[in-house]
């Protein structure tokens, strides 16, 4: 496994022993960062259900300001130390937080301008993103991606709105951004409005409250 973009491209990454976790394919991180596009830029980014911590890594392969890991497997774990050190030089830019999501959720301070939402698809993250949004990590110009079944729909809270849906097999990746109190445009035009502006600004990059 490489990372597929940025400034580490086909950088090797250490995948977790045993079949516990699933990592996300090249094809998809490809196609999750295309969608993206320069909002990647010094964000700040959260990765739950991190696995390898693939997709948080290719995150700062390709410029964000940085990045939280979490996953509660010992394995997944020191996976994601070992590839986070090879790709990412400077270590007060990225924190691991070996823990069940809903309790790193519980405990995280601040926004995040990219929340990136891989859980086994049999259990899904319903109750996580409600924490999510419940706690307000959610920038109010950020993005939420939830990788899930193809065929099954991911399941956000009222908060959040669908942005765009893309499939990849068996793989479909939602992206989501916070729903306004009031909007002023139909929904299909403020959510296309909500991807155009951040492609075409450099995300803000927030410090973390730790």
């Amino acid at each position: 496994m490489r990372l597929s973009g940025g400034a580490k491209a086909r950088r090797p990454l250490l995948a977790p022993k045993g079949v516990r976790t699933r990592p996300t394919s090249a094809k998809v991180r490809e196609a999750l960062f295309a969608v993206l596009g320069k909002r990647i830029e010094e964000a700040r980014v959260l990765d739950l259900f991190a696995g390898s911590g693939a997709l948080g890594l290719e995150a700062m392969s390709r410029g964000a300001g940085s990045v939280v890991f979490v996953d509660n497997d010992a394995d997944a774990v020191m996976a994601v130390r070992r590839n986070a050190v090879r790709v990412i030089e400077e270590k007060d830019r990225f924190r691991i937080m070996p823990m069940l999501a809903i309790r790193a959720l519980r405990v995280l301070r601040g926004t995040f301008d990219i929340v990136l939402v891989d859980p086994p698809y049999d259990r899904g993250a319903r109750e996580e993103l409600a924490t999510l949004m419940q706690r307000g990590l959610v920038a109010t110009d950020g993005v939420v991606v939830v990788e899930h079944r193809t065929g099954e729909d991911a399941p956000l809270p009222e908060s959040l709105k669908v942005l765009k849906s893309a499939k990849y097999g068996d793989t479909t990746l939602t992206f989501a951004a916070v729903r306004p109190a009031r909007e002023s445009l139909p929904e299909d035009r403020a959510a296309e409005s909500v991807l155009a502006t951040k492609s075409r600004q450099p995300a803000r990059r927030e410090k973390s409250r730790r």
